[in-house]
């Protein structure tokens, strides 16, 4: 039986759930064993694939990026790559939701206004020793593009930790209030998503929906070459994603916030469905009071 992790993020995951789905679709392999922290992210494969507690040791397959930092390939190419596949791997998360009540809330609210899944600003590597830290932009930037957009689109902030900032002008803030499964599901209601480099990009580019990200000029110049490796040609895998640095003249930054705006306008018309009843979650727009 393959045994196969990725690194220990919740992004990272969601590139290990699309090789291994390339794998169940390509190979005669029979169970997959995933190591994670995140079982979430592999609900869609059913009993197909069996989940256990990320662990880097004993591992016949590795799907993570880290060993190709200086190839010129992204870095979802890079776990493919790295897992031992060469052929062209499609980044696709087929998800169902499992809060159908939260996803049809939020789109009832929208109406025809595109819903924009805003990141939580937080360290990107959310470690303790402060590792990455040059990789966190200046957040005063997506604000102004949350300026640019605000009651146009219906802006909704997921995420968990320490905000560094508070953003403001968002309609619901999710921050802290969603389990791992209803921050996919506000993606998979989402259609755009706001951010910096972090868990957003795969989830983005999983659904096939437009994403733009900020980024820290700051962690070109880092000491540290890992972190000045992690740049938009280096993450970016499709060209639904789209990236400014945070040193970006006012009518970039504008500009970027109305093509985020335009592409997630022409996402309604493909939004996914939603049946059944599985799950109910009552919210309340930060306009009327508290977020529940």
């Amino acid at each position: 039986m393959i045994v196969i992790r990725s690194g220990a993020g919740l992004g990272d995951s969601l590139y290990l759930q699309a090789v291994v789905r390339h794998m169940l679709l390509t190979r005669d392999v029979g169970k997959i064993e995933a190591r994670t922290y995140f079982p979430e992210v592999f609900l869609p494969f059913g009993n197909r694939v069996i989940t256990s507690a990320f662990d880097r040791r004993g591992c016949s397959h590795i799907a993570h990026y880290s060993l190709r930092k200086k190839e010129v390939t992204d870095q979802f190419r890079d776990c493919c790559i790295q897992a031992g596949i060469r052929e062209s791997v499609d980044l696709v998360l087929d998800w169902n939701p499992v809060n159908e009540e939260l996803v049809r809330t939020l789109r009832r609210y929208a109406g025809a206004k595109p819903i924009i899944f805003v990141g939580l600003p937080r360290l990107p590597m959310d470690r303790s020793d402060g590792y990455g830290a040059e990789l966190s932009p200046d957040f005063t930037v997506i604000q102004r593009i949350i300026n640019e957009i605000k009651g146009e689109a219906v802006l909704v902030q997921v995420g968990k930790g320490k905000p560094l900032f508070e953003f403001a002008g968002l309609d619901f803030n999710l921050a802290n209030e969603t389990s791992v499964s209803e921050a996919i599901d506000v993606g998979y209601a989402a259609d755009g998503f706001l951010g910096y480099v972090s868990f957003l990009v795969p989830l983005a580019e999983s659904f096939s929906k437009p994403g733009l990200y900020v980024w820290a000029r700051r962690g070109l110049a880092s000491r540290t070459e890992y972190v000045r490796l992690i740049t938009p040609d280096k993450v970016l895998h499709r060209r639904s994603s789209a990236a400014i640095f945070d040193d970006a003249a006012e009518a970039e930054i504008k500009y970027a916030a109305r093509a985020l705006l335009d592409a997630a306008r022409n996402q309604t018309v493909f939004r996914g469905p939603v049946s059944g009843d599985r799950g109910k979650r009552a919210l309340v727009p930060i306009q009327s009071g508290s977020v529940h």
